[in-house]
């Protein structure tokens, strides 16, 4: 037999093995026999057809992502017009700059007695003593001889004055004046402290200001000096707290 004789009898062979019409074959056993030749033929031809491209919907989050990407340049460009007047704030040396009293909103008020405890409060932060009730029953009542200092409708700072006599002459004693920790620095007592003179160029009668310093007050006493107030000497035993001794501190209004 040849080689042809034998490959057509094989082939033969396995088409009667995969055909459900072969004989000797049940009606059960050639219903099984159908299905499975429909299977291959659908897996044969699935193998052979090419698979088509699928478009894949870009998801809204990707689209909302581009367009903050495409806003992003002008998100950048408003960060950096926040952060110019940020630096403009320090000095080359990284130092913070004051603010000129004359550009920030502070305006003086009267101290009444709706805002007494607004004066004690401040004056206990303020100053290392505490006042007794007699000096806020003077206060709340002193008129223009008292001004609170508001910084955005916030009590920042205080002048309290009476007049008095100091070697037989009128004179506008600075009974309190004083600004908050965290004010200080922004012009707010220089503020005060004009108040007080164009307080004693009203009042005719009054010749000098003064006012007592503690000794280790060294800022307050340079402070006072640079708006023309002369040190007179030291009055012992002034305080009733450590250090006990105060310096005298003089300006003359008028001759």
């Amino acid at each position: 037999m040849s080689d042809q004789a034998v490959e057509t009898t094989a082939k033969s062979q396995n088409d009667t093995a995969t055909k459900p019409e072969a004989t000797g074959m049940s009606k059960s056993a050639k219903r099984r026999a159908n299905k499975k030749q429909k299977k291959l033929s659908e897996s044969e031809k699935a193998k052979t057809e090419p698979e088509e491209p699928v478009e894949v919907a870009q998801p809204e989050t990707d689209q909302k992502k581009d367009k903050v990407e495409v806003n992003k340049p002008e998100k950048d460009n408003d960060a950096v017009d926040k952060l110019v007047p940020l630096i403009q704030r320090f000095d080359v040396n990284g130092k913070s700059l004051r603010t000129i009293a004359g550009n920030i909103p502070v305006h003086l008020g009267e101290i009444t007695p709706h805002n007494i405890l607004q004066l004690k409060k401040l004056n206990e932060a303020v100053f290392p003593i505490a006042y007794n009730d007699k000096f806020y029953v003077e206060a709340r009542t002193c008129g223009d001889l008292g001004r609170l200092a508001y910084y955005n409708d916030v009590v920042v700072g205080a002048v309290c004055c009476r007049i008095d006599d100091i070697s037989d002459e009128k004179s506008l004693y600075l009974m309190t004046l004083g600004t908050l920790a965290a004010y200080r620095q922004c012009g707010i007592g220089t503020i005060l402290i004009n108040y007080a003179l164009k307080l004693c160029n009203k009042l005719e009668e009054v010749k000098t200001m003064y006012l007592h310093v503690q000794v280790n007050n060294e800022k307050a006493v340079t402070f006072y000096e640079k708006h023309g107030f002369v040190n007179d000497g030291i009055i012992e035993d002034y305080y009733r707290i450590s250090p006990r001794d105060a310096y005298l501190l003089i300006k003359r209004i008028r001759n």
